[in-house]
């Protein structure tokens, strides 16, 4: 939370005084979409727009304050480090959620409003963190020759289809783990009458008290479809932070199976025991845990119930979960007692859709991730890149590492790799982690992640045929049975 307060002083410090006096600020709503461009005195002609990343907050969708340095957090990084003389552009987006769709169609609204507005900028540019990562590399293959370079930022760049078969194998990986724990499922309670979903009196009607725990859902459909709406329709239940727990929600449920999640919580042996399992079988860093299970839930609900029509995006039928941190005997007990859930192809196609990076594009590319980012994998890069491999379009794209830095958070690494991609674009410099880390303060490191595979296993589904599926024979790249063909990089 301290390096998210520290970007919003710094943001609003770049945004306040006399320098932002001279800026023109516009905001205008375009299809219920919130948006925010500002315009230096000294405008070079260049144009960047931002998109933000994951919330399942509605407030976000307010109308924007006046005052650029008191935009919603999530907005804030696209005003206040760009590089200077440039124009910036930032939209909230008009839904909340899996917005990948949505965010596309926005982007390109407010894009074409700027060029209505202002003239067709000499360079445009567009770049985002974490889901905005994703909108990033989507756009610039949805409209491959608009935007000069592009920057996702901590992004899911191995696609939304396999992301979220991560956030599948890890709540089903909590549910074998936490089996013996009544409390620990998660579920809404009810109201006394019947059906207003609570998780205190005071989210029940006037009159009514908040009840008994509903019965849960099926884990691959994340939440009931009343409680999923509930919890939307009160964000203050729940904290989508890297850097927090999870909120009234997600909490106590964990809190039933793992103990207290505080520094210095003292779980009983038993919960102990569980966390370890369940830690070594997800392979996931135990500061994330609570922030990973609010997409494991709440993040999962609001694509099945308000994305995919009940259908699911995700399956594990056939999966042999192999983590290297389990004894044989573990790995034997847990492929047999978990759940198994079949995708449906359909929902498939759509998180494929909205969104699976290809590589098609003409944008020069510049990712940025940390190595110990445990809420998207730093291995999303290790896929994107076979994505450009497959493409043949390798040369457009240039991947950064932080050696920490946590989800989204190398500030330090934000504005010198912008000024790295235009002067790529402008200037023909193609960067590398050798000349840009300078610039951050050395910042970056020569590491890369492993093979996504290994952390996520590639995994057959209708709607997702083999041969679509980019590889360069890793360890896990493609499905069991099928193999790499090297030279096109897609499985057969």
């Amino acid at each position: 939370m301290r390096a998210r307060r520290a970007a919003a002083v710094v943001a609003f410090a770049l945004l306040s005084g006399s320098a932002a006096a001279q800026n023109t600020v516009e905001r205008v709503a375009i299809k219920g979409a919130q948006d925010m461009i500002v315009v230096p005195k000294d405008w070079n002609g260049g144009l960047f727009i931002y998109a933000h990343g994951y919330t399942a907050d509605k407030r976000i969708l307010a109308p924007l304050p006046a005052d650029p340095s008191k935009v919603p957090l999530l907005l804030l990084p696209g005003l206040a480090s760009v590089p200077p003389g440039y124009a910036s552009a930032v939209t909230t987006f008009r839904s909340v959620g899996w917005y990948v769709k949505d965010a596309v169609k926005d982007i390109e609204n407010l894009r074409r409003y700027f060029v209505k507005k202002h003239g067709k900028p000499k360079h445009t540019y567009i770049w985002g963190h974490s889901g905005g990562g994703m909108v990033t590399e989507a756009v610039i293959e949805y409209f491959p020759g608009t935007y000069e370079g592009a920057a996702p930022m901590c992004g899911t760049g191995a696609g939304a289809w396999r992301n979220f078969n991560a956030a599948l194998d890890l709540r089903l990986a909590y549910e074998y783990v936490c089996r013996d724990a009544p409390a620990a499922r998660f579920a809404c309670r009810v109201c006394s009458d019947g059906k207003s979903r609570c998780l205190a009196d005071a989210h029940c009607p006037a009159g009514q008290t908040c009840g008994d725990t509903e019965a849960p859902a099926a884990p691959e459909d994340g939440l009931t479809p009343e409680c999923t709406t509930f919890l939307l329709d009160h964000p203050e239940t729940f904290t989508e932070s890297p850097t927090s727990l999870g909120g009234d929600f997600v909490t106590p449920p964990l809190t039933a199976c793992f103990g207290d999640l505080n520094p210095g919580g003292a779980p009983s042996a038993e919960q102990a025991a569980r966390k370890d399992l369940f830690l070594r079988a997800s392979q996931l860093r135990e500061s994330f845990l609570a922030t990973d299970m609010f997409f494991a839930t709440i993040g999962m609900a609001e694509v099945v119930h308000r994305r995919t029509h009940g259908h699911h995006p995700w399956g594990n039928i056939g999966v042999d979960y192999a983590s290297p941190l389990l004894t044989p005997a573990e790995q034997t007990a847990f492929n047999a007692g978990v759940a198994r859930v079949a995708a449906d192809a359909d929902a498939v196609r759509y998180m494929r859709r909205f969104y699976e990076p290809r590589g098609r594009t003409r944008s020069k590319v510049i990712t940025v991730h940390a190595l110990d980012d445990g809420l998207v994998l730093p291995e999303n890069e290790d896929k994107y890149r076979e994505a450009f491999e497959a493409a043949g379009t390798t040369d457009r794209l240039v991947q950064l590492f932080t050696p920490t830095g946590g989800h989204c958070l190398f500030l330090a690494a934000w504005t010198p790799a912008l000024q790295a991609l235009t002067a790529w674009v402008e200037e023909g410099r193609k960067p590398s982690t050798t000349s840009v880390s300078p610039t951050c303060g050395n910042c970056l490191t020569d590491q890369t992640p492993g093979p996504w595979g290994l952390k996520v296993v590639e995994r057959r589904a209708k709607g997702a045929p083999v041969r679509t599926l980019v590889c360069s024979a890793e360890p896990g790249d493609c499905p069991a049975g099928a193999t790499c063909v090297e030279a096109r990089h897609h499985c057969r």
